[in-house]
């Protein structure tokens, strides 16, 4: 178990460990190991722990929430393993052993990718050419008809992710690339092109696309290639020197960026001075003979995946296992089968020590990591796991069919390639996939749109009884005398008191020591349909509104996590792009209330030149520009 632990903490590991924990009482696992060592074990080591009292004692030994327990797995990934939690998630079975058997492979693969293990290619791995023929799994996987018979599947996960494969790669286009025999994978990742390409390609002071891959404050990042990135500041973006660089732009976003050749020929980019109306070159091939990579007004959104983490609970229970058993297993040899006995606490599955090949240690450039001997250690433990609740609605059970039929879809292709199924067989079953889908799809908009009108019904219920106890009192309340009324009539124009209450918010909510740091700009802009939007509010919501209104303009919004500032979208879905106006602003959306029926919201527009325009105050369900 201590092995283990410091294999798993050691950053200089040259290649990812996979975890696998056998079922309460069992030594055999649900989830497939001969399928792990056979379609990972060249890339990555493969562990079986047989669930035990030494689950309690690994999880001892590593960081909260890393440990493997209850018929589940995990892939470590190379460097600190346990800086992020996401990075390696715990695969659950949950009924479907192939299933998490699947997502382990995808870690695993994603985890070698990234360490550079593919850079050198092992003695099974032929060049070949074929055809695309189609994707799979949501684009992640594409179908691909080898020019000698047979096909073969790239992955995403081995090509440029989280670039979407349908990014790269297009039906019918012919592609070359390095084949696994033994696995079918077939790797077309290419070499990023040259800064002396790219200056040839895009003349200096030229537009192309390019893709946002992280943001700060002051920086951004900036790729023309998923390869190639560059970094910028927020002077290449905005003159105004309150703007901040993560509320100008947001990961995935893809941009016209201007091409600047610098006197010692290097590249930079600038996005301050694109105008609308420039010619915009074509972005880059990521894959020969494929389409450009980018394309306006198509982001690159993150993956979010259910946290299946959350959802498990165990008890661990003692077991006469002891650490003495632990370390004979050790020298049991990797062969032997799970179950054997002797053999039921822990074995390395994949390659052995004489059939590794030398990897790429991570870091920058294809520096060769020195060969290690494989080593094994035993671990048995036992975790009686605790199943997962029922899903609650009838929503929730038909996102979990939705998933899982598409699980099952995508294996079934597999099998049937695997199997020499023709173009019909696999055409006739996308299309009952596609049939069992659009079904599915429906009745979750349907149950979407019945849980709204019931949360509708309960609010209007809350209103009416809420009404019904005002109505109930006898002595009816004095009437308050509104402050804002009452300076309102001083002003003949509604945008001259507007401006005058937001001026005495910025005194009221600025400390005089803070005003130079959050001042108050002098050029920004009322919407036309500002000052009508505060008409029917009370002075406490009037009240919220200009100190909102105080925080946008000051930029102290872009600190306040109570204001959830976010982008506006043009739809209500997550991959829906931000809402841009005809003169590039962005429409921003603020909260003014919290918890409160018919919550107040402000929208307000990020003009290019980096001023501010307030849009106007809506409820919480008002997403109208």
């Amino acid at each position: 178990m201590q092995q283990l632990a410091n294999g798993l903490h050691d950053a200089g590991r040259d290649r990812p460990w996979v975890v696998v924990s056998s079922p309460f009482g069992t030594a055999v696992p649900e989830i497939g190991i001969d399928q792990l060592s056979g379609q990972i074990g060249d890339v990555a080591r493969v562990f079986l722990i047989e669930t035990g009292e030494l689950t309690r004692q690994l999880g001892d030994l590593l960081p909260a929430q890393f440990q493997v327990y209850g018929s589940a797995g995990r892939s470590y990934p190379v460097g600190d393993a346990f800086a992020d939690l996401a990075r390696s998630r715990l695969r659950f079975t949950h009924g479907d052993p192939q299933h998490a058997t699947d997502q382990l492979v995808t870690d695993a693969l994603a985890h070698a990718h990234q360490a550079g293990l593919f850079a050198l290619a092992p003695a099974s791995v032929i060049t070949v050419d074929g055809t695309v023929k189609g994707f799979m799994l949501g684009g992640s996987r594409a179908l691909v008809e080898l020019d000698g018979g047979g096909m073969a599947t790239v992955w995403q996960e081995l090509t440029y992710p989280p670039v979407p494969l349908d990014w790269t790669l297009k039906p019918g286009q012919r592609i070359k690339g390095a084949l696994d025999a033994p696995t079918h994978r077939l790797n077309v990742e290419a070499k990023p092109p040259s800064v002396a390409a790219i200056a040839q390609r895009y003349p200096d002071g030229s537009i192309t696309l390019a893709l946002v891959q992280k943001v700060s404050p002051q920086r951004a990042v900036l790729a023309l290639h998923p390869h190639l990135a560059f970094t910028i500041t927020r002077a290449d973006i905005s003159a105004n020197p309150l703007d901040k660089v993560d509320a100008l732009l947001s990961e995935g976003d893809v941009v016209a960026a201007r091409v600047i050749h610098l006197p010692s020929g290097a590249l930079h980019l600038c996005l301050s001075d694109v105008d609308d109306d420039e010619t915009v070159l074509p972005p880059l091939c990521a894959v020969r003979n494929g389409p450009p990579w980018l394309q306006e007004n198509r982001p690159l959104l993150p993956l979010v995946e259910e946290d299946e983490d959350a959802a498990a609970v165990v008890e661990v229970v003692g077991t006469t296992s002891s650490f003495e058993a632990a370390a004979a297993a050790a020298a049991v040899p990797a062969a032997w089968p799970v179950g054997t006995p002797g053999h039921s606490a822990l074995v390395a599955a994949g390659p052995t020590a004489g059939r590794l090949h030398p990897r790429p240690s991570p870091g920058p450039g294809r520096v060769h990591a020195a060969l290690r001997p494989a080593t094994t250690g035993a671990i048995p433990f036992r975790v009686t796991p605790i199943p997962p609740p029922a899903p609650h609605s009838a929503l929730q059970s038909t996102q979990l069919s939705l998933a899982e039929a598409k699980s099952r879809i995508v294996r079934l292709e597999t099998q049937l390639v695997e199997a020499g199924a023709t173009d019909s067989d696999l055409a006739k079953l996308r299309e009952q996939a596609r049939s069992a889908q659009l079904q599915l799809r429906d009745a979750l908009v349907e149950l979407a749109t019945l849980r709204h009108t019931v949360a509708e019904l309960r609010d209007d219920q809350r209103a009416q009884r809420r009404m019904l106890r005002e109505s109930r009192r006898t002595t009816p309340a004095p009437t308050a005398v509104s402050e804002y009324e009452s300076r309102r009539a001083a002003w003949e124009e509604p945008s001259g008191w507007v401006r005058h209450e937001i001026l005495l918010a910025w005194v009221d909510r600025v400390p005089e020591s803070d005003r130079e740091e959050w001042k108050l700009p002098q050029n920004y802009v009322l919407g036309e349909r500002f000052a009508e939007s505060l008409t029917g509010l009370d002075d406490g919501q009037l009240a919220k509104a200009f100190k909102a209104s105080v925080d946008v303009l000051t930029g102290r919004v872009k600190t306040l996590k109570g204001r959830h500032l976010h982008a506006l979208r043009q739809g209500a879905g997550p991959a829906d792009p931000h809402l841009l106006r005809w003169d590039g602003a962005r429409c921003m959306r603020v909260s003014i209330e919290q918890n409160t029926p018919a919550a107040r919201r402000m929208h307000f527009w990020q003009l290019p030149d980096g001023g501010i325009e307030l849009g106007r105050i809506v409820t919480h369900d008002d997403m109208e520009a």
